[in-house]
């Protein structure tokens, strides 16, 4: 199979991982899913975006009025995302995982669990990458700036930084890639649907 020959395919089945992605987001059950979960998603990474100082105010000895105003401030800071382009990243991020997770659900009840466990595997791995190098990117260098510091010394804070980059591209990646083949089943799943329903209709 030539080169020209496997890009067309590979574009087929990305388009039609779009079709299939429409398909169940078309479904407002899923819908609604979805929203939820980039919603909760955009928020957990936005509760650990500044490292763990939101973690480390619910734990000291405040007020529980002052622990649920942390809490609150939360969703302030969701919307303080869009202000910044490594905001944004943050959101685009919990997006394509809320996305991810909808299909997941979609796809195992639909019996395709091998499918959706591959999926969940792939996505999962972007979504751990996705919260070092995002979600919490203070944690992310903290863990890594020790293991660069053995081997690059003075400069392993800048390669924790790049890696951190390098980190969310792989991660936006893995999601899109997850996103794209889950699609493909979930259009092909949808499609059997809809015939077994005219037919039933027809009889």
């Amino acid at each position: 199979m030539g080169i020209r020959k496997v890009a067309e395919t590979i574009f087929d089945r990305a388009k039609l991982g779009l079709f299939g992605f429409g398909k169940v987001f078309s479904r407002p059950k899923y819908a609604i899913f979805g929203i939820f979960c980039i919603i909760l998603i955009a928020y957990i990474l936005s509760f650990w975006q500044n490292g763990n100082g939101n973690w480390q105010l619910i734990c000291s000895g405040l007020p529980l009025g002052d622990k649920l105003g942390v809490l609150g401030r939360v969703f302030l800071n969701i919307g303080e995302n869009f202000t910044s382009l490594w905001g944004i990243s943050i959101i685009l991020l919990a997006i394509l995982q809320g996305i991810v997770i909808a299909q997941l659900v979609f796809t195992w009840r639909h019996r395709e669990k091998n499918a959706a466990l591959d999926g969940a595997s792939t996505g999962g791995i972007g979504a751990i990458l996705g919260f070092i190098a995002l979600g919490c990117p203070s944690c992310g260098i903290g863990l890594l700036t020790p293991i660069l510091s053995a081997i690059a010394g003075a400069s392993a804070v800048a390669m924790a930084e790049t890696i951190g980059k390098i980190f969310t591209i792989l991660a936006f990646s893995l999601l899109i890639f997850t996103i794209l083949g889950l699609g493909y089943i979930d259009y092909v799943l949808a499609s059997v649907n809809n015939r077994k329903e005219k037919h039933a209709k027809s009889n």
